[in-house]
């Protein structure tokens, strides 16, 4: 079976509505995270590790699915995400992007004064000692949520 249409009729079964074009807008990304050990996409597709939680605003469904799927046909804003944690997980000293940092915030995972920290020190050269120590501690944070956090949804 093609995965596109697998994965529509895994989304459809998982929605209040009964059509691709209307169930896919019920879906909102809950999380995302990085799996050590393979997994499977509601598509069939293995193995796949960039895993993100999709939850149905109308009904509470939850769905695990792969980013690429998330991406291509949900359109969701995952794969930023998963570039961004890969980067930092290469090179603790680069930057998470602006859209993970906003995700890790709005899960509660940083606070404001992080996150204004965040987006202030991100895109330069030169930090000071303690700015550097500080976003070297909020990349760690993030990292820790999102490498191996299956049962982290908060």
């Amino acid at each position: 079976m093609d995965a596109r249409y697998r994965l529509a009729q895994e989304i459809i079964a998982r929605s209040n509505a009964d059509t691709w074009d209307r169930a896919k807008l019920e879906w909102d990304l809950e999380s995302v995270y990085l799996e050590e050990e393979p997994d499977t996409c509601l598509c069939g597709h293995f193995p796949i590790i960039e895993i993100c939680v999709l939850r149905n605003r109308e009904n509470g469904n939850s769905a695990d699915v792969g980013n690429v799927c998330v991406k291509k046909f949900l359109g969701l804003p995952s794969d930023s995400i998963f570039q961004a944690v890969k980067r930092v997980r290469k090179d603790s000293d680069k930057s998470f992007n602006e859209e993970a940092v906003n995700y890790a915030y709005r899960k509660g995972w940083i606070n404001q004064w992080e996150l204004e920290f965040y987006l202030d020190i991100m895109r330069k050269r030169s930090l000071s000692a303690k700015q550097r120590g500080k976003k070297l501690e909020v990349n760690q944070k993030l990292l820790s949520r999102i490498v191996n956090a299956r049962n982290v949804t908060s």
